[in-house]
């Protein structure tokens, strides 16, 4: 094969290089985000890139088992790139973690895959560091989530920044009482999470839900701001249980005040993460300084009893290359 002139190896789309600036940056962040978290009490841990089909697909969902990078090793079992790490971290406590006590306090910073469309900030292999906190189940554990993604990001240098903070059970309780079939509430969760209230109303009036329903169930989804949310949402819901699940939020956003953090967050009733294993509280962050999360997380309690050690947990993880360019845009408009 002849030689090939310069600029002519591309890499695969969704992948990219990092020069010798650019790694260091990365690389400086890395290390003072893992010096955040060693100072809230966490340690470091690693998992394989690659992990069994079987394990991670464990409670994935359908839109991002779509973006699963799979392949077949030789002796035939279906292996896949890791697309998050919170699922391999429940395995890894629930395995060779199963003879310590909980709580574990757990951080990671590691690269993860999924088949997406390429555009800038949305790689298809992306940097990630998180922590997770498994086995507790309290309030003080999801204010504590906050906390230290809100001292993350002040830490990293960037200077504007917003976390939403909901709890997706209220949500579910009020589902769940209207009576939603698995299929219908599914797509509901998909124009909820893209913020798409016009194809969430119209999803609605394909369900036998009278008008005074469909009315709570939109503007509980549109519900966001500060201590007035709260109030609001307690006249609109109806069943003890999603009563509970607002009692729950209460209680984590008066932590916040406690923990001095409360000023980056804002109350967002109509959060709902992509990934199907959320219970509870969910947050995410951010940024006038890109149009996309910077970070996001929450409340998991059934995912490790998949593992067979059930257990309560949380976590978030923030996404290294979008906080590098936001940094960037930051800077350039100094």
């Amino acid at each position: 094969m002849g030689s090939k002139p310069p600029g002519v190896w591309p890499i695969p789309a969704g992948t990219r290089d990092l020069l010798p600036g650019e790694a260091k940056r990365r690389r400086l962040l890395e290390n003072t985000l893992a010096g955040i978290f060693e100072q809230w009490g966490y340690s470091e841990v690693a998992t394989p890139t690659l992990e069994y089909y079987e394990t991670v697909a464990v409670e994935m969902g359908e839109e991002l088992n779509n973006q699963l990078y799979r392949l077949f090793d030789r002796d035939g079992s279906l292996l896949v790139l890791r697309p998050d790490m919170t699922t391999p971290i429940a395995r890894l406590v629930t395995s060779r973690m199963r003879h310590l006590e909980l709580p574990q306090r757990l951080f990671y910073i590691a690269n993860v895959f999924r088949y997406e469309s390429p555009q800038a900030g949305r790689l298809r292999e992306f940097g990630q560091a998180g922590v997770e906190l498994v086995g507790a189940g309290e309030a003080a554990a999801d204010a504590e989530m906050i906390a230290v993604a809100v001292h993350a990001l002040r830490c990293s240098g960037l200077a504007s920044f917003q976390l939403s903070l909901g709890n997706i059970a209220v949500f579910n309780a009020i589902m769940e009482e209207v009576g939603l079939p698995p299929a219908l509430l599914r797509a509901v969760h998909r124009a909820l999470a893209a913020k798409d209230l016009v194809g969430l109303s119209k999803l609605l009036e394909r369900h036998d839900m009278n008008r005074a329903q469909q009315e709570i169930v939109l503007e509980v989804s549109d519900l966001r701001g500060g201590d007035d949310v709260i109030e609001r949402v307690k006249n609109l819901v109806q069943s003890p249980e999603a009563f509970q699940a607002v009692l729950q939020l209460e209680e984590v956003w008066g932590q916040l005040q406690r923990l001095q953090v409360r000023q980056e967050v804002q109350l967002d009733l109509g959060l709902i993460r992509d990934f199907e294993y959320y219970t509870g509280i969910v947050f995410e962050g951010y940024t006038a300084d890109l149009g996309f999360t910077i970070c996001g997380g929450g409340r998991y309690d059934h995912l490790l009893a998949k593992f067979g050690r059930p257990a309560p947990a949380t976590g978030f993880a923030l996404g290294l290359d979008r906080l590098l360019l936001a940094l960037a845009n930051q800077e350039e408009r100094r």
